[in-house]
């Protein structure tokens, strides 16, 4: 199956700067890299570090899109402009601005010049102008696909190509309903669901527990003081400030809050939420670590060092990874009642928060309750390992390959050794545009 996977643009793939929804797109390729059952092309804006990444991979072929040094110097000044002189809260979208709109140009003009069996636009309702553009979704009409990891607000003019969506395949109910309620009758029929998935082989390995040792030491925790772990952007959608005024609360001794990211993954930016977010870390920073962004493969390590992982998300979260690589780890998981994080956790191996006026004070309280009941931190863990069984990379891409196939699991297995046999030993290198 001959398939373009077109990425956001913003960041690259493999995921050599971070991102969930870029990870995700790795573990596919990784396991393509396996079972061979895609013929795999995936655009990307251009990185050193994906590039030499992607030349290992024989299976997936690469189309990196230079971005020309002219706009990536007018990108940065746009962003200091919007964030210094006009002061818009959320500038961080301004970034990348002229650097996407040359991407979205040359990945339109890519789908013109070739034909693919199938198009995937991953997650950015902007990629629909990648169809817009010189009639590709008549093109490509009844073969386009939309994987939906977030909610969108906005069509961007591309409202009638969306409705025509072959299939939106989201990563949860929730953010099913919310894309049918965007476009207001979008039919049941053509909503799917994939859900998110991480390699479960090493959140919670035992090359994870050893590695885990070397972080504490480098970040100075000592053998007898309880971790309480965030991870995510430092934005404040992700909670950080909330849960900086409820771990102000806490008063038990030899207790740190693990902080591990930036604004914007490995990027630059440096946000209004972050110059807040230094303000409250003030007056309790000997309590605090931060890491800074940290290469997801290095993730499992963060993990294994903690007792407590803590996602307090303000807002409709659709199906954050935090959830599934806690649950993995065998961490118990402070959590909130949003968008699709009850799809994937429940009260086994979760505390899942209303978020209401009291929930500074419920996190704190919860918090402490945690750090001080070790049976209950237990029972936590051994119920979300034992969930997050399910959500491993393997069944992630037979399921993804199904829903673009529409064939039943067992029929697609059938057919592995057949795709295998075509594929094998055929070495796909990366390009640049």
């Amino acid at each position: 199956m001959d398939i373009a996977m077109i990425t956001s643009g913003y960041m690259p793939v493999p995921a050599a700067m971070g991102g969930g929804v870029e990870a995700l797109i790795d573990n596919l390729i990784r396991k393509n890299e396996q079972y061979g059952m895609l013929q795999l092309t995936v655009f990307s804006i251009d990185h050193p570090q994906a590039e030499r990444l992607a030349r290992t991979i024989k299976r997936t072929k690469f189309i990196f899109i230079k971005t020309p040094r002219i706009l990536r110097g007018l990108d940065r000044l746009i962003y200091l402009a919007v964030k210094q002189l006009l002061r818009k809260s959320k500038s961080m979208s301004y970034r990348y601005i002229l650097q996407r709109l040359h991407y979205i140009a040359k990945v339109s003009r890519y789908l013109q010049q070739n034909n693919y069996g199938k198009v995937i636009l991953e997650n950015n309702p902007t990629l629909f102008l990648v169809l817009k553009r010189h009639h590709n979704a008549q093109k490509y009409a009844g073969r386009y696909y939309y994987h939906l990891h977030n909610e969108i607000t906005h069509d961007y003019g591309c409202r009638p190509i969306m409705a025509h969506c072959q299939k939106v395949i989201g990563v949860s109910r929730y953010i099913d309903r919310q894309f049918q309620a965007f476009l207001n009758d979008f039919p049941t029929k053509r909503l799917d669901v994939l859900r998110n998935c991480i390699d479960t082989e090493r959140f919670g390995s035992a090359d994870s527990r050893l590695k885990a040792e070397a972080l504490r030491w480098k970040y100075h925790i000592a053998d007898d003081e309880k971790v309480i772990l965030f991870t995510g952007r430092l934005s404040r959608e992700k909670g950080i400030r909330p849960l900086l005024q409820a771990y102000r609360q806490i008063k038990l001794a030899k207790t740190k809050l693990v902080i591990v990211g930036g604004a914007f993954y490995a990027s630059d930016v440096v946000s209004d939420d972050e110059k807040a977010f230094q303000a409250l870390v003030e007056p309790i920073k000997q309590r605090i670590v931060r890491t800074g962004f940290i290469h997801y493969a290095d993730m499992p390590a963060v993990y294994s060092m903690a007792d407590i992982a803590v996602l307090p998300s303000m807002w409709d979260d659709p199906a954050p990874l935090t959830v599934i690589e806690s649950m993995a780890s065998g961490l118990p998981l402070v959590t909130t009642l949003s968008g699709g994080i009850p799809e994937y956790a429940d009260p086994a191996c979760a505390v899942l928060l209303p978020r209401d006026r009291q929930f500074v004070d419920r996190l704190a309280r919860t918090l402490t309750q945690l750090l001080t009941d070790d049976l209950q931190r237990k029972r936590m863990a051994l119920a979300g390992k034992q969930m997050a069984k399910h959500l491993n990379i393997d069944r992630y891409y037979r399921d993804f390959v199904a829903k673009l196939t529409d064939q039943k699991e067992g029929k697609q297995h059938e057919g592995r050794d057949h795709y295998r046999r075509d594929f094998a030993g055929s070495g796909r290198p990366g390009r640049r545009s």
